[in-house]
């Protein structure tokens, strides 16, 4: 009878393991990962410039990973795939803990958590909810994107923590058992396909769908139209590709270094770690609210607003060196929500200008985009300080670029509307 009752509701359950997936994959080794960055620049031989190449060993190998995830998934289920992925992430922060200052051993660890980035990051995620959900796409791809704000939440202090009471290694251990539990948890919970259970796609509660049928034709769509694929000229999507690169350097890049930032300005770890955690927490509540709110209001408006927030912080993320608590809380506040479109904006692009037919194509070709942008930003900003003195350097490069994919971005969305009304003036 439970059983009965849970499967009749798989849908959220499959929810629940794409937010787990996203917790360990992508916050663990990406989101969370900046509170550790001050610690490895201070290990012997390290410094700024080894300790930028670290992150980008993780962001070039899920690079590759993304390239080769079409045959990864061909070859193994997502339910495999994702637990194979979670492994690799629970290793590489085992190979963390056992690194001290050995250079090789940290980019070797590195390297693993790409892998798990990379093969079961939100590629793996969002062909889970395209299976899965026929109906509120943005609003689950929030609630599972989720995970890795939480992530971005829970770690930093506890990290910090464990860090001042034990040492580095005690830390890194506790995530790589952290990141077994949830990997088994997974895949004892999670199903590859609706038929595997012998269920269809999720189409709406059964109030919303009655609600759905009483709506007059022309309100249907509208409301169709919020998430129609746009058949795009092959000409516009290279523009995209640069906006999905630069999303990436400012979401990948920008994200891992808001830690070491705020150090070299003359915060505290202590403080640093509580500013990447409000950085975190504005980030999961932005997930949520982005997809509900694109789901609302369409992804344009959506898009739009947020761009917004994400190019104020990161211009008050420029005047850190002013040292004010304040403006610091203010400039996270603002960037944490902005960081909402690395991952829920993303996934919604690429379900909605997608080509028919190739919907898994594009989502992988937009996460490979956003993933090469965040190993150029995670390679540069280390030798960029050494060069200049200063991490602001970086985040004022990373405004300039932003600004370049908000119009890009939103001037799609717009010019396919116009091209849409003037194909059909009446509808």
């Amino acid at each position: 009878m439970l059983f009965a009752k849970i499967k009749q509701h798989y849908e959220a359950v499959v929810a629940v393991c794409c937010f787990l997936i996203l917790f360990t994959n992508v916050g663990l080794p990406s989101t969370s990962f900046s509170v550790y960055q001050p610690y490895l620049v201070d290990l012997p031989g390290i410094g700024h410039s080894g300790g930028s190449i670290i992150v980008s060993v993780r962001t070039f190998v899920s690079l590759l990973a993304m390239l080769v995830v079409g045959r990864y998934y061909d070859l193994v289920d997502c339910r495999i795939g994702a637990f194979l992925a979670t492994l690799s992430v629970s290793a590489g922060f085992a190979l963390y803990s056992f690194a001290g200052s050995n250079f090789g051993m940290l980019c070797g660890a590195s390297a693993l958590t790409g892998l798990g980035y990379g093969f079961g990051g939100m590629i793996a995620s969002t062909m889970l909810i395209n299976r899965w959900f026929r109906a509120n796409v943005a609003t689950v791809a929030g609630v599972a994107a989720v995970g890795s704000g939480v992530a971005a939440i829970i770690i930093p202090n506890a990290a910090v923590a464990l860090i001042s009471a034990f040492d580095l290694q005690t830390a890194f251990k506790a995530e790589a058992a952290l990141a077994l539990v949830i990997g088994v948890t997974v895949f004892a919970l999670l199903r590859n396909d609706p038929r595997d259970m012998g269920l269809t796609p999720y189409e709406g509660s059964p109030k919303a769908v009655k609600r759905e049928q009483e709506k007059s034709a022309q309100q249907l769509e509208r409301v169709r139209k919020r998430h129609v694929n746009r058949d795009l000229s092959p000409r516009t999507m290279p523009l995209l590709f640069l906006a999905m690169i630069i999303i990436g350097c400012v979401s990948v890049g920008g994200g891992n270094y808001l830690a070491v930032l705020f150090t070299s300005e003359g915060f505290s770890a202590e403080h640093a770690a509580t500013l990447v955690a409000v950085n975190g927490a504005c980030l999961t509540v932005a997930k949520l609210v982005s997809g509900m709110a694109f789901d609302r209001f369409g992804t344009k408006r959506g898009s739009a607003v947020f761009f917004a927030l994400y190019i104020a912080g990161t211009a008050v993320l420029c005047l850190s060196d002013m040292g004010n608590t304040g403006l610091a809380g203010l400039g996270v506040l603002m960037f944490g929500i902005g960081m909402s479109l690395g991952t829920v904006g993303i996934s919604v692009w690429s379900i909605e200008l997608a080509p028919h037919g190739k919907e898994t194509r594009t989502i992988k070709n937009f996460q490979v985009c956003y993933a090469l942008g965040g190993f150029i930003f995670t390679f540069l900003p280390g030798f960029l300080t050494e060069a200049f003195g200063t991490y602001l350097v970086s985040y004022a490069a990373l405004l300039a670029m932003l600004v370049v994919a908000a119009v890009i971005v939103i001037g799609v969305y717009t010019a396919t509307d116009k091209r849409a009304n003037a194909e059909n003036p009446d509808a």
